[in-house]
């Protein structure tokens, strides 16, 4: 008689096969925060299964610090943009979806996921 289900050992799931994020903090909207929110930035990436690669926080003369962060997401080759509240992103959700990211936020968690498919080795803006 033969069995008619096999037993598959447990699957591991390695770093390569998480999708990779990086967190966006920007001083000027956290203050006396941006440490604290750094880390829940990370903590949260790493609690939804990421391969947390680094942490933007861009300079403060920086005049365009959401497009900075783009274009270190689009050389990274992340999947997901990690910020601690939407004012991170002007409330505009859209500016990171609709550059071909998906958006998590730790305050209130939410996801946004993006409305376009990025095309490798094409950029996000003037550098």
């Amino acid at each position: 008689m033969k069995p008619t289900q096999s037993i598959e050992p447990p699957q591991t799931i390695t770093a390569g096969d998480k999708p990779k994020a990086i967190g966006f903090v920007r001083n000027d909207v956290s203050g006396l925060h941006a440490a604290r929110h750094a880390l829940d930035v990370q903590r949260h990436a790493n609690t939804l299964g990421y391969q947390y690669i680094y942490t933007v926080r861009p300079p403060v003369d920086v005049g365009e610090p959401i497009g900075y962060a783009l274009r270190i997401a689009t050389g990274l080759e992340v999947w997901v943009i990690v910020v601690f509240d939407l004012g991170h992103v002007d409330s505009q959700p859209a500016l990171i979806c609709d550059a071909g990211f998906d958006l998590e936020t730790v305050c209130p968690q939410g996801t946004w996921v993006r409305s376009t498919r990025r095309v490798p080795g094409i950029g996000t803006g003037a550098a």
